[in-house]
């Protein structure tokens, strides 16, 4: 298989929640913030309490609506993970089924307060954020699991 492929089977399989079969690494805030570089593009848990839960929500459009338009079911969202050496925001993206406007959507996987273990894929965005040299830490949640609420 082509590198091209792997890459995109490989993304497919994170964006599904799977695994290829390699344990994430379990590493505190702390670690990660003071090298973010080395986990580029692996998957790592973090543990932690989630606070300040947002969903994101697109600006309303200036456009008509077609009352066929969807909206997934689970929106995107952050949060806030902290652990007793830091916080970090976690992204989670939307997941189907995309269902009409007019349908609720279903709340995020995780409330204040709870406490969760993540598998984030990591990403250094080179730019102008706040990390090392201007660089941009993104963590993308995979999976999150609710531990011992």
């Amino acid at each position: 298989m082509g590198i091209g492929k792997t890459v995109i089977v490989q993304a497919l399989l994170m964006y599904a929640g799977l695994s290829l079969g390699f344990a994430a690494e379990s590493v505190t805030i702390e670690k990660l913030q003071a090298d973010p570089q080395s986990y580029h593009l692996k998957m790592v848990t973090l543990r932690g309490a989630a606070h300040q839960i947002q969903i994101l929500t697109s600006p309303p459009s200036t456009l008509p609506r077609i009352d066929t338009q969807c909206l997934m079911v689970h929106p995107p969202y952050t949060f806030v993970l902290s652990d007793e050496t830091g916080f970090l925001q976690i992204t989670v993206r939307a997941r189907p089924p995309c269902v009409s406007q007019h349908s609720p959507a279903e709340p995020p996987d995780v409330a204040d307060g709870d406490t969760v273990s993540v598998d984030a894929q990591i990403t250094i965005t080179p730019g102008s954020g706040t990390g090392p040299a201007g660089a941009t830490l993104d963590v993308l949640a995979v999976n999150i699991q609710r531990v011992g609420n």
